[in-house]
């Protein structure tokens, strides 16, 4: 006990007198009986393994396969695994996406496919029809370039939200934090890995990975074993085995110390933070049953960090744990979100209550409630097909007992204080973890130096890249209109600024919902036209021509305002950076901060009806990292963010081809597609 001590001391805390007190719990109640249903098996000659779990009390049928694949390192081109996955489902050799979906839609029946397998499931008198579609889907793959480019679009799309996520940059670089980017858990998805890859990334994978002497195929509903043996061997019979890949995965390494990583998001009000280790927790392991009980009195709903954390301090709405097994390695993590002010207090809560759960056994009514919540969750996943096929799979899978789900609640209600201590103790290791903070670094590194071993910060971009801190004094000297200087000189220089008579640029934007093309043409200093179309479709127009501008779309067709004019010209038209005293515009360097790791300057510009818009200015490339525009409102003030990135030089200017304009927590992802200067554009497209 006395490092507990030491370690709460050091935290300013104190030891809770709860720890001495070791109660008795009364012996458990027996425990509800249950009946899964047990399943018949057979294996066809290609090495196929078929479990058929009889249920006539419902009219459904779910089929369920598993491909006991090894995770693998993808690498350049990590992400390819998922959209091989996807792409099984949009079309056949023998069935278009539209036909394939139509058919599915037909008999009322659900189809989906992932990079591990697929689910199934239709009515029961169905049943023949839905062998045969999903045959066809595994069996009969069409992978096709343009369903290809399209998850990739919608894969970059989907990248740029999660970046604008701090829950979901938390779980990117935790990952890569515990496993590194060398270990299938640990490799980051990233821009340029999703564009590496090809369809014929694509169409190795499926042929090397998906054979069926690594498949586990559970049917699950009203059916039996003679009928379910004619269909599996009619439809799956065909499926040629081959030799699979084996792959050695890695053991994650134990974190070295506690150590505290931080990646900044300037400016943010709330941090998410969590805290994990590496826990070598097996699937079906004596230990599995009792760490699901001690998580959930640590972690669940009616948890000790919930009492703690939410209820007492009212730090956060809520704060789970999680610790899951997991064949090759597993992790245990705690995870809350908190305003920016009482981070470093919430986390010297959740090491307070890490430290108990090791400490000291549970209260017979906390260990009762737990076991109490975990059979009913267990209970209720039964009402899934899926999740009875699962255990099928898993009981073979995993080499368990017959009846180790049989015998699921009459082992969680068995669980002792003394159990759930010793996992605790086991499987909790605070001082070989990581807490990493996503937040507004320049408040919370200070405060939380404390936890880390050494005092040593980590700090990391979104994409799990170690970045370093740079001083944020703004240097002796420096102006507001020193660091526009710089810009410009970033950009390519005055003089080639000025060399530009008219540019026009294409863009893709894409956002979960829809890809739009964007055409935007600038002429001198005082023409701009700009369109978005949705396919052949134009749903927005802007034009400006001098002092006069107009905005049209379906339902509207107004004059700009002046303002709107010369806001618009200030956003859109590549020179006007070299005009901002014609326009009025006043500057001010209000300081530095650190974009995605780097310090930039925060030039202000303020428009002469003062709204303002923040240029952060890269102080080592001279480049613009993200602008925010500012709008006052009478509820406070309302801002729109934009980040760029990957500048490329076109006619000796430099060129944003990515931006990314975060609304919310989406990201709206633009890229250009091509830029062309100086190639004498009429007047005619400035016509209002």
């Amino acid at each position: 006990m006395k490092h507990i001590y030491i370690t709460l001391l050091a935290l300013g805390l104190s030891l809770p007198a709860a720890f001495a007190q070791k109660q008795t719990p009364p012996p458990p109640g027996p425990a509800p009986t249950i009946n899964i249903g047990e399943a018949e098996s057979f294996d066809l000659k290609n090495g196929l393994k078929i479990y058929v779990v009889e249920n006539h009390k419902i009219p459904t049928v779910s089929i369920s396969l598993i491909l006991d694949n090894d995770p693998i390192i993808q690498g350049d081109k990590n992400g390819y695994v998922d959209l091989t996955g996807t792409l099984l489902r949009t079309g056949t050799k023998t069935r278009t996406k539209e036909q394939l979906d139509e058919e599915i839609d037909f008999i009322g029946a659900e189809l989906a496919t992932f990079g591990g397998g697929l689910n199934a499931t239709a009515l029961k008198k169905h049943l023949p029809k839905l062998f045969q579609l999903t045959s066809d889907v595994l069996l009969n793959p069409q992978f096709k370039q343009e369903e290809l480019d399209k998850l990739k679009t919608q894969s970059l799309s989907a990248l740029a939200s999660a970046k604008a996520n701090p829950n979901q940059v938390e779980s990117m670089v935790r990952n890569t934090l515990l496993f590194g980017k060398n270990h299938p858990y640990g490799e980051v998805l990233t821009e340029k890995t999703i564009e590496n890859i090809t369809l014929t990334d694509v169409q190795n994978y499926y042929n090397n990975y998906f054979r069926p002497n690594v498949g586990y195929l559970a049917i699950v509903g009203d059916v039996n074993t003679k009928e379910v043996k004619k269909l599996v061997k009619k439809y799956f019979g065909p499926w040629k085995k081959g030799n699979v890949p084996q792959q050695n995965v890695p053991a994650a390494a134990p974190v070295n110390g506690t150590r505290v990583a931080i990646v900044d998001r300037p400016g943010a009000v709330q941090s998410v933070v969590s805290f994990s280790n590496i826990a070598d927790l097996k699937p079906g392991s004596a230990d599995a049953i009792p760490a699901t009980v001690m998580n959930s009195i640590l972690g669940g709903p009616y948890s000790r960090l919930m009492n703690n954390l939410r209820e007492k301090r009212a730090y956060t709405y809520g704060v789970y744990s999680q610790l899951s097994p997991n064949e090759h390695t597993s992790q245990f993590n705690a995870l809350t979100s908190v305003r920016t002010a009482v981070t470093d207090s919430a986390v010297a809560q959740m090491i307070l209550e890490l430290y108990r759960m090791r400490a000291g056994e549970p209260e017979a009514t906390e260990l009762q409630r737990a076991q109490s919540l975990v059979s009913g969750s267990f209970a209720r996943s039964l009402e899934s097909p899926q999740t009875v096929a699962l255990f099928s799979i898993n009981t073979a899978r995993y080499k368990l007992p017959k009846d180790y789900y049989a015998n699921y609640l009459k082992n969680v209600a068995a669980v002792t204080p003394a159990a759930v201590k010793q996992v605790a103790e086991k499987y909790i290791t605070p001082t070989n973890a990581y807490i990493l903070a996503v937040g507004n670094a320049d408040y919370i590194e200070r405060r939380l130096a404390r936890f880390d071993a050494d005092g040593a910060l980590e700090y990391y971009d979104v994409n799990g890249n170690k970045v370093d801190r740079a001083s944020l004094e703004v240097p002796a000297g420096m102006t507001a209109q020193k660091v526009l200087d710089q810009y410009i000189t970033a950009l390519g220089g005055r003089t080639n600024l000025e060399k530009i008579n008219d540019v026009t640029i294409t863009s893709t934007i894409r956002s979960p919902q829809a890809s739009l093309t964007m055409t935007q043409i600038q002429k001198g200093t005082d023409k701009i036209y700009q369109s978005l179309k949705y396919g052949s479709n134009e749903v927005q127009r802007t034009v400006i021509n001098g002092t006069k501008g107009k905005a049209l779309s379906a339902d509207q067709n107004r004059n700009l305002t002046a303002d709107e004019v010369r806001e618009q010209k200030l956003k859109l038209a590549l020179t006007s950076i070299l005009n901002l005293d014609k326009f009025g515009i006043k500057k001010n360097l209000l300081g530095m901060e650190r974009i995605n790791g780097r310090a930039a300057y925060r030039l202000e510009l303020t428009m002469p009806n003062g709204k303002r818009t923040i240029y952060y200015i890269d102080s080592e490339s001279g480049l613009k990292l993200r602008e925010m525009e500012i709008e006052e409102t009478n509820i406070g003030n309302a801002t729109q963010t934009t980040d760029y990135g990957d500048y490329r030089e076109v006619n000796g200017v430099k060129i944003p081809h990515r931006m990314i304009l975060h609304a919310g927590q989406q990201g709206v992802l633009t890229e250009v597609q091509k830029v062309e200067i100086n190639k004498n554009v009429k007047d005619d497209a400035f016509k209002i």
